[in-house]
């Protein structure tokens, strides 16, 4: 197995899919496979040991203000990420290359981190080494404005077995950034042929109703699910979103006050908080809560999903009922906190088939 894109931690994993992607690999947060030697890696520093210093540096790099001590703290980053990647890439380890993309991805370093997934693809066919590397290299892509790219390298990866409901429901969210409805229907549909019993597609099923215009429906769904798993983070923040849509805006002002008392450092909360708050009429107290969400957001690849739902809030104008967001982005990357500024606004037009 390796590690998916939508495969993330605990409750919070359906929702949190641009953040760790799916994981094909159970051997993708340890290191070596079976007893065999790694003669490239000194017997004191691991694939992994090496995976956890990137890691470390990457976030105290991701801590520093713009300026040349940053530059700096970049290209170490750059050098050590390169010298790390060749040895992972001589053992034929695509989930260890996976892991330094996202490293790269979390600490800023968008453009190396495409253009090293790029040839770790390239040089660890997926079919032969795992697929790993894919699901990093579409987030990026997907960043980039560039959804049905991304959608493709979803679909390479499905070809390649053994699937995990994660990568359907992916490749939906890619299909709906694309602007394609009937798509993104029928990725949860194939998934659930193989993954029947699958929580995180039946969740992704009610978005797409969502999204299709059938909020009530999506609500019943979602209420079902929230029943035996209420914990279950992906089916609480599309509850929400859903609420919002048919108008039950007390019951949205309660979830999402659930959510910041639960997750006081996501930016969910706070989001679904503010855009309850706008809906009202409360414009400067929906928009104080919007702003928070902001600042924990940041601006990194792995919240692209965030940011988008923040800068959907920022319009919602006072009214009964909130229209959802569209999953549809546009060809160019949103970025609403360019580094140590203020929140901008920016999103994608409606979905459609």
């Amino acid at each position: 197995m390796a590690a998916l894109f939508v495969v993330g931690l605990g409750a919070a994993s359906f929702w949190m899919s641009w953040k760790s992607g799916p994981t094909t690999d159970v051997q993708a947060e340890g290191d070596g496979h079976g007893e065999s030697a790694e003669p490239d890696v000194p017997a004191e520093a691991s694939l992994g040991d090496l995976v956890i210093q990137l890691r470390n540096e990457g976030e105290a790099l991701a801590a520093l203000p713009e300026g040349a001590a940053r530059e700096a703290a970049g290209q170490a980053l750059i050098g050590n990420a390169r010298s790390v990647g060749d040895q992972a890439m001589a053992q034929q380890r695509a989930d260890i290359t996976a892991r330094i993309g996202h490293v790269l991805i979390e600490a800023g370093e968008v453009q190396f981190a495409e253009a090293f997934l790029q040839r770790s693809v390239g040089v660890l066919k997926p079919a032969q080494h795992g697929k790993d590397a894919m699901y990093p290299l579409a987030q990026l892509r997907r960043v980039r404005g560039q959804a049905l790219e991304a959608a493709s390298l979803y679909e390479r990866a499905i070809d390649i077995e053994p699937t995990l409901p994660a990568e359907f429901v992916g490749l939906s969210d890619l299909y709906l950034a694309a602007g394609r409805m009937g798509p993104a229907r029928a990725a949860v549909q194939r998934g659930l042929t193989r993954h029947g019993e699958s929580t995180d597609l039946a969740v992704q099923g009610a978005k797409v109703a969502l999204l299709d215009g059938k909020a009530p429906d999506a609500v019943t769904q979602l209420r079902a699910i929230l029943t035996s798993q209420t914990d279950h983070f992906g089916a609480q923040l599309v509850h929400v979103e859903a609420l919002l849509a048919t108008g039950a805006l007390d019951e949205a002002t309660r979830e999402a006050e659930g959510l910041r008392d639960d997750l006081p450092e996501e930016p969910w909360g706070w989001v679904f908080g503010g855009a309850a708050l706008r809906a009202r009429g409360q414009m400067d107290e929906g928009d104080a809560m919007l702003s928070r969400a902001a600042e924990l957001a940041g601006d990194c690849a792995c919240t692209h999903e965030e940011r988008l739902t923040i800068a959907w809030a920022a319009e919602i104008p006072e009214s009964k009922q909130v229209l959802p967001r569209s999953r549809k982005e546009t060809t160019t990357p949103v970025s609403l906190i360019p580094p140590k500024a203020a929140p901008a606004a920016g999103q994608g037009g409606g979905a459609g088939e």
